[in-house]
Parts: structure tokens; C-alpha cells; sequence
């Protein structure tokens, strides 16, 4: 198989200085890429591009929020100044605030959905012109499981990491054309998260349930650069896909999609009821039978058909 090379292209990676970011930055950087390493967190970035650059790479560290329309701006910005144009885009940045529903502020969801969903758009906004001028781009959302199947505690978090799923379907869609490849990875892996108060209640009785042992720091299957092996590929010129979702958890690489069940067609008008949804429950509900549609018009198209032939 051909080595994945970035010679000549140039990385942006949010959220760089530590943890998942850094190990993106740094993958980046091996494989040639010139990699804007953007964080917030005072020196971190600098750290990062410097440890680059003593390797041999090319980095430049910017340190700004991500979160504001200003502070993207200057992430691409510099970006464009240093390197001349943008080729990846991985939108990585992240916060968390956790607790119940009843515990959460205004501030702590705003935050959330600022440094999460909100960026992700701004920044694939403002490269989106420089990768459509060339007919190539590569973008990658973090989305997470905690987002598309979730759990207690998170709700903010939840719905920004389902909102860059959704974001991703769409941007693929309009990226089809324009050589433009949009995908997101739902990551498991150890990282600097300090939740804010309070902690997520009751997880470590539901790791003790669920989880295969209990986290071991130094265990590789914990560690980022499992995580950076599948953001470089979907970076990188080999990744066809688009518009698609990849888990990676202990080192076990899936696609994540939503689908639809073929569940129950009604035959006619007089058969729209509440109480015929609940008599055919069981149908739609049944998963032995179901599709993955790409496309709203996939699933449109995919109904449509069943109503011309009479399939109920």
C-alpha cells in the first residue's frame, strides 16, 4: 500500500496543544504536512509547532478560541500567510460541562455549543472558498458516542457532538461537487478533560459495568495515536468517503450511520390512525429489514418506490 503523504499541503488542526490534538499535529507533521497548531491554553501551541519544527516539520502555532468569529478568522488567516492555502481541516477543539439537565447554566450550554458545534462552522466556512478555488479539500469533525448514543450527564455535550454529525451530512452533500470530502470520527481514547462542576454522576459505576477493565494509563489501546491513525487517512487524498462517521474504540475502527427501518407502509388514507401505529409498532420498530440512506432523497426515493409497487 502507497505510504499517505501531506508533502506540500498544509493542516489546520484545532484544539492542538494537548491530548487528541497533539497526536493529529504531530501524525500531520510526520507524514510532511505544514500544520497550524491552534489552543487556547497559554504556550501550548508553541510547544507543539516547536517540537515540530525540531523534528524537521513545518508548524506555526496560533493561539486563539476558535469559539468567537474573530479568533477562527485568525487561525485561517495565518494559515493562509504562512503557508499560502489550507488542505485539511480538522476541527478537534473541545470543552465539556457536565451534570443533569436541572444542573446546567445558559453559560455552561452556550459554551458547549461555541467551542463545539459553533466553531466547527465558522472554520469550515471561512476554508471552504480556498478548497472549493482548487476543486480539493479534506475536513474532519470530532463528533463522539456520547453524542450519537450518549449517556448521563451530558446533554450539552450530546447534542453539539450530534449536531457535527448532522453538520457533516450536509457539508458533504454540498462539498460532492466541489472535490470536498467531509467525515467525522467518534473517538474513545484517554484525554485532558477537567469536567466542570459537578462531575458526571454516577460514571464509574457505569464503567465498572460496562467497560472491558478498568482504565489503565499506559494501556495503547487508551492512547491517541489510534485516534490519528483514522484522521489521517480521512485527511489524506486515499479517503473516498464523504458524508460518512468512524468509530474508533480500543483500537476497533467502525462506521457509525443512522438508518431507517422499512417498517410499516400505510396502504391508504383510511388507515392513517394513532391506533394503527400502535397496532403495527412491532414493524416499525423491527430492524431486520432497514436501509442507510446517504441522502433525505435516498430515502424519499427508496419510499416512493415501495408505494408504486404496492409493498406494504
Amino acid at each position: 500500500m502507497t505510504d499517505i503523504s501531506f508533502s506540500g499541503q498544509t493542516v489546520i488542526v484545532t484544539g492542538a496543544g494537548r491530548n487528541l490534538g497533539r497526536s493529529h499535529a504531530l501524525e500531520f507533521a510526520r507524514r510532511g504536512a505544514a500544520v497550524v497548531v491552534n489552543e487556547i491554553d497559554d504556550g501550548l501551541a508553541e510547544a507543539v509547532a516547536e517540537e515540530i519544527k525540531e523534528a524537521g516539520g513545518k508548524a506555526v502555532a496560533c493561539q486563539d478560541t476558535v469559539a468567537t468569529a474573530e479568533g477562527a478568522k485568525h487561525v485561517v488567516d495565518t494559515a493562509v500567510r504562512e503557508f499560502g492555502t489550507v488542505d485539511v481541516l480538522v476541527n478537534n477543539a473541545g470543552v465539556l460541562r457536565t451534570g443533569y439537565l436541572s444542573d446546567l447554566s445558559d453559560e455552561d450550554i452556550d459554551i458547549v455549543l461555541d467551542v463545539h458545534l459553533r466553531a466547527a462552522f465558522r472554520m469550515t466556512r471561512l476554508v471552504w472558498p480556498l478548497m472549493t478555488a482548487r476543486n480539493y479539500g479534506r475536513v474532519v469533525m470530532t463528533s463522539s458516542g456520547s453524542g450519537l448514543f450518549s449517556h448521563q450527564g451530558l446533554s450539552s455535550y450530546a447534542a453539539a457532538k450530534a449536531g457535527l454529525y448532522g453538520l457533516t451530512k450536509a457539508l458533504a452533500f454540498e462539498g460532492e461537487e466541489r472535490g470536498i470530502k467531509v467525515n467525522a470520527i467518534l473517538p474513545v481514547a484517554l484525554t485532558g478533560y477537567s469536567p466542570v462542576k459537578p462531575d458526571i454522576p454516577d460514571m464509574e459505576k457505569y464503567h465498572a459495568r460496562y467497560a472491558r477493565k478498568p482504565v489503565v494509563v499506559d494501556d495503547w489501546r487508551w492512547g491517541p495515536p489510534l485516534i490519528s491513525a483514522l484522521v489521517t487517512y480521512l485527511g489524506s487524498s486515499k479517503c473516498d468517503y464523504s458524508g460518512e462517521a468512524f468509530s474508533a474504540v480500543h483500537g476497533r475502527y467502525g462506521r457509525v450511520f443512522v438508518g431507517v427501518a422499512d417498517g410499516w407502509l400505510a396502504p391508504d388514507e383510511q388507515s392513517i390512525s394513532a391506533e394503527n401505529v400502535a397496532a403495527h409498532v412491532g414493524q416499525i420498530r423491527d430492524l431486520s429489514s432497514h436501509s442507510v440512506p446517504m441522502w433525505l432523497f435516498e430515502e424519499m426515493r427508496d419510499v416512493a418506490e415501495r408505494v408504486d409497487g404496492g409493498s406494504s
